[in-house]
């Protein structure tokens, strides 16, 4: 058995090595490790910023909060809610397209009735006479003149179908030429014409006068009496005969004058009928003939 003491052995590597390799050793593991680090860490930061970019963008386009309204003015009503509907514009018809028509908003009209003319509806007024009247231009409907071929004369017009009716005499009349009015017609009868007359008719006494009518209808229809008195008061009543009250004016001269007066009688009935009037001596003074007189009247 050989002797292992005798055998040549090899020179191991000494356990201790130059410092500087020892350094080198050390540093290139850590090397290795800090690189792959640092790419990951400048990932992570590219990200991030990335993020930060993307979420700065998005910000800014976020809408902003409407402005509060302004408060209404004086006068302005507030609108019924916090939010207001408003309407989209629609498109324009195209040329030659009629545009539908709207539903109209406005309520129809009612029809109204025109007021039924009042019944027996009756005014008097009474006016001054004008120093020439033209009974033929005034009464359109019917005119009548008293006393100018005698006392118991009556000159009308030729076509005004006796609208103007005298009652029977129920007391002495006479003819007079007391007044200063002129009255002037044409087409007359049994008169044709007559320039201008003075001449009329009266009675003496309280209670004694004149008894008219004409026609009534439901339009306005106006009579225009000419009257006179002499030392007396004379009173005129007009009255629908269907009814209602009786409607009255005066005239008056207590002296030795004579006095004219217009009545002005404007009337009409729903139910046609007559308009009567009495024109009355109701009071006399001082002595001899005191009482009414008639010199015209004309109907429109």
């Amino acid at each position: 058995m050989p002797d292992d003491t005798s055998a040549p052995r090899r020179p191991r590597p000494s356990a201790a090595l130059p410092a500087a390799l020892l350094r080198d050793s050390r540093r290139r593991p850590m090397a290795e490790y800090l690189m792959p680090a640092a790419i990951i860490v400048a990932g992570i930061l590219l990200v991030v910023a990335f993020g930060i970019v993307i979420n700065s963008v998005v910000r800014g386009k976020e809408p902003t909060a409407l402005p509060a309204p302004p408060p209404p003015a004086l006068g302005d009503i507030p609108p019924a809610s916090d939010q207001a509907v408003i309407p989209l514009p629609s498109d324009p018809p195209s040329a030659g397209t009629p545009s539908p028509a709207r539903p109209s908003t406005t309520p129809p009209a009612r029809k109204t009735r025109p007021p039924a003319p009042p019944p027996n509806a009756v005014t008097i007024a009474k006016a001054a006479v004008p120093g020439k009247v033209d009974l033929s231009d005034e009464g359109d409907r019917d005119w009548v003149h008293w006393g100018q071929e005698g006392k118991f004369s009556l000159e009308r017009a030729k076509d005004g179908d006796f609208q103007i009716l005298e009652g029977a005499p129920t007391a002495p009349r006479f003819r007079q030429t007391r007044a200063k009015e002129q009255f002037s017609w044409q087409d007359g009868s049994p008169v044709a014409s007559s320039g201008g007359t003075v001449v009329g008719i009266n009675t003496c006494d309280k209670g004694n006068g004149f008894t008219l009518s004409v026609p009534a209808a439901k339009d306005d229809r106006t009579l225009r009496l000419y009257v006179g008195v002499q030392k007396a008061k004379g009173t005129l009543g007009a009255k629908l005969s269907t009814g209602g009250s009786t409607e009255a004016g005066t005239l008056e001269e207590r002296g030795d004058g004579f006095a004219t007066a217009v009545f002005k009688i404007t009337y009409r009935s729903a139910q046609g009928g007559k308009l009567n009037l009495t024109w009355t001596t109701t009071e006399t003074f001082g002595d001899g003939c005191g009482g009414v007189a008639l010199q015209a009247a004309t109907l429109r």
